[in-house]
């Protein structure tokens, strides 16, 4: 199990902890609410990086959220990862943290009590600091929650109590959250998304851009300047606010493989208005093309076409101002979705450039014929994928849950279909995921209860379970099996992680 992978069974342990204790731990801060607890990663890729986030909320709308680092360090990092901890979780704090914990070994080779050392230095150099401290003995990793009764806390706190000095320009952070298991979205990252962006880097970061190369037609400008007159249309069309590494990358995939000049018209014909259904330059698998603004009755196109041909009064002009900034509005949750993915899956570092391991994903996709569907660049993925985007998590806490629901009821979440051959045993998929997002948010604090995103219109795991299936680790045809629940690739698991020692 990788570090990122102990990191995010602890840290969601110790929010169960805190969540126990919530009275004790925010004190007055409660304010007569109760605290939610999330365990994920960090939203952003602001320097300094935590290993993970704990979010608290207070069912009282009037408290703010509190959102706490967390630093986590394995035995083999040494003794001098205790001071790496304090100096990080004060580094956190300067960060506009609310508070940090530190988790750390019970016993080094070389130190047998380390969590009071570090607590004797936080209460002589900082005894106001809103930093709590645990030492854990050696997880169970067979175990459902491999730090259940693992943890114990050296130094507790009473966060209304704490103090937190921080320099004048230090701002309490945002609080944004990811899931442990690195961000996806069903319908967005697809390989070939990953690869395009990715080779955009590996392209600009060489030769720098070229924005005259993304040609727009006159009604676009146009609308676009009627919109918002001072705007550049560029800019405004792929919702880049300027020159960054990451703006000149989605520029280059948004214009050339998302809205490149062939889809770009609304309509091929006047009398009467039809919808241009030319898809995007997107390969959602080796054959298919990504459709993106047409090819549903409810895409906007054909919600503006429609209106062209039935609206009295309804101009050409006012068709193009809705389709430019409906343009704008989906390059924006196109970008949020697949760069912050390509983050937490380690292909990019920080400052939006290729790591080793994009360069090698770039490289393999190109010696492929520019395909990411071909073996060598999948077998990348998928490794990726388990180790840093630490889908692994999220796959074998469902296999031992549910195998453990499954060994007391095996028929649990099945229904009797009644046939005119026979009764046949249907097992509810939906009943199970419901089941599984209750574990996963109020047993473990690793994931936010489906219902509270998106306004509750989300289903539980649909993007992971997308993703998933794309990368075969769910069976795409066969996703649950009866007495099983995930209906998982455990030979396609073992030879990814295998795989990635050798990237």
């Amino acid at each position: 199990m990788s570090h990122d992978s102990e990191a995010a069974y602890a840290s969601s342990e110790i929010a169960d902890i805190i969540q126990g204790k919530a009275v004790k731990f925010f004190g007055t801060l409660t304010a007569g609410g109760t605290w939610s607890l999330s365990a994920g990663r960090e939203g952003s890729t602001a320097w300094p990086l935590a290993d993970g986030l704990i979010q608290a909320k207070n069912s009282k709308l009037t408290v703010q959220d509190v959102n706490i680092a967390f630093e986590y360090k394995r035995p083999n990092e040494g003794v001098h990862g205790i001071l790496t901890a304090v100096g990080q979780s004060l580094a956190y704090l300067e960060k506009g943290y609310d508070a940090s914990v530190i988790c750390i070994p019970k016993i080094y080779t070389s130190h047998a009590n380390p969590g009071v050392h570090v607590k004797n230095i936080i209460e002589t150099t900082a005894p106001d600091a809103p930093i709590t401290v645990y030492t854990y003995d050696t997880p169970n990793m067979a175990n459902t929650r491999p730090f259940s009764k693992k943890l114990t806390c050296i130094r507790d706190i009473d966060l209304s109590k704490s103090i937190v000095y921080r320099s004048s320009g230090a701002k309490k952070v945002s609080g944004q959250i990811s899931t442990i298991w690195a961000h996806v979205r069903e319908g967005m990252s697809h390989p070939d998304a990953f690869f395009r962006y990715c080779q955009g880097v590996k392209i600009i970061s060489s030769i720098g851009e070229d924005k005259s190369k993304y040609t727009l037609p006159k009604e676009i400008i146009d609308a676009v300047k009627r919109v918002d007159p001072t705007a550049d249309p560029w800019m405004y069309l792929s919702n880049t606010p300027g020159d960054s590494m990451s703006d000149m990358a989605w520029r280059y995939v948004w214009f050339n493989y998302y809205f490149w000049p062939g889809l770009m018209p609304l309509y091929t014909s006047k009398t009467p208005y039809t919808v241009n259904d030319i898809e995007t330059k997107i390969r959602i698998d080796v054959t298919t093309k990504q459709k993106l603004f047409s090819g549903r009755s409810d895409s906007i196109k054909a919600k503006l076409v429609d209106k062209l041909n039935k609206t009295s009064g309804y101009t050409e002009d006012d068709a193009w101002e809705e389709y430019v900034k409906k343009v704008r509005k989906d390059a924006h949750s196109y970008r949020e979705v697949i760069d912050s993915g390509l983050y937490q899956l380690g292909l990019l570092d920080a400052d939006s450039l290729l790591t080793e391991y994009g360069y090698k994903y770039v490289n393999a996709c190109e010696k492929a014929g520019n395909n990411p569907y071909n073996d060598e660049p999948m077998n990348i993925l998928r490794a990726i994928s388990l180790q840093i985007g630490q889908f692994d998590v999220f796959l074998y806490t469902a296999y031992k849950y549910s195998q453990d629901r499954f060994q007391a009821y095996f028929d649990d979440f099945t229904k009797v279909k009644k046939l005119k051959t026979g009764d046949k045993i249907v097992f509810q998929s939906a009943d199970y995921l419901d089941w599984l997002d209750d574990v996963f948010t109020n047993q473990l604090h690793m994931y936010k209860k489906t219902t509270l995103r998106a306004g509750g219109t989300r289903k539980p795991f649909q993007a992971e379970m997308a993703y998933l299936k794309k990368l075969g680790f769910i069976y795409s045809n066969n996703a649950f099996k009866r007495g099983t629940g995930l209906n998982i690739d455990w030979p396609l698991v073992e030879g990814s992680l295998i795989y990635f020692q050798g990237i």
